[in-house]
């Protein structure tokens, strides 16, 4: 029975994978980001990985909201960024992750009157995100003179 589970999260992050790489496809700011040995297949499939959650994930139709679409970037963003902070080495479909991240946090949010409480969680990930970004700009700037001087 636990065979059949793992199976079916496994076809689920397959599926939201599939999802993922659909919704960043018709984004047309991040094609550039993509011209490198990295696919969007790739990034997609790591973003299913690390962000997948089975409860949410079900519901979500295509296109993916935008408000999912930073969550589950936020989510990715917030891990790499521990891992680039303590280890400072990703790879460049992680690199593209955080990229992607800050794209998407700079994106407006478009929406009708009924949604007003979306909006205000989805800037505060905005914010949140951008802020974070700014910090680890500035430690890997340090890091970068530090390895100059030595």
């Amino acid at each position: 029975m636990t065979f059949i589970k793992a199976l079916g999260a496994q076809w689920n992050k397959g599926k939201l994978a599939q999802q993922l790489e659909q919704t960043l496809l018709q984004e047309s700011e991040i094609h550039s980001l993509f011209v490198g040995a990295t696919t969007v297949a790739t990034v997609s499939n790591l973003i299913a990985a690390i962000g997948f959650r089975e409860p949410e994930n079900q519901a979500q139709t295509q296109p993916l909201s935008n408000e999912f679409m930073l969550t589950i970037l936020f989510d990715c963003f917030r891990l790499l960024m521990i891992k680039q902070i303590e280890h400072d080495n990703l790879n460049q479909a992680e690199h593209l992750i955080i990229a992607l991240a800050k794209i998407w946090a700079k994106k407006a949010w478009h929406t009708t009157h009924e949604e007003q409480p979306d909006i205000a969680q989805y800037q505060r990930l905005q914010n949140q995100i951008l802020k974070l970004a700014a910090q680890v700009d500035e430690l890997n700037e340090q890091r970068r003179y530090q390895k100059r001087n030595m």
